[in-house]
């Protein structure tokens, strides 16, 4: 069952989610960051269970016309842990962009 949730949120995450390297300002360190952005809160809460971290905030729609949204976002060591978890899943461009990040970050 664990290998099939972790896949099933690999490819939520595929789809949906995203990661990178962040900073803010000249002062602060570079930050490893995943997040999830979508309509369906149910399949948000899924990623703060399974990975028990990160944080879930409401997006308010930007113009009339758009959906409300909801973001899953975790940072530093966790969210490298739990892109390394996701990443056997993961297609391979964002398995190679995972690697080049974690080079840049030396971890």
């Amino acid at each position: 069952m664990e290998k099939e949730q972790i896949a099933y949120l690999a490819g939520v995450f595929d789809g949906e989610g995203s990661f990178g390297i962040w900073s803010k300002g000249k002062k602060k360190a570079p930050n490893f960051r995943a997040t999830v952005e979508m309509q369906d809160v149910d399949t948000i809460m899924k990623f703060m269970v399974y990975f028990k971290a990160g944080t879930i905030m409401y997006i308010e729609p930007r113009k009339e016309h758009f959906k409300s949204l909801y973001r899953w976002k975790i940072d530093s060591d966790k969210a490298v842990k739990v892109v390394r978890e996701m990443l056997p899943y993961l297609s391979r461009r964002r398995q190679s962009k995972f690697q080049e990040d974690l080079r840049k970050l030396d971890k």
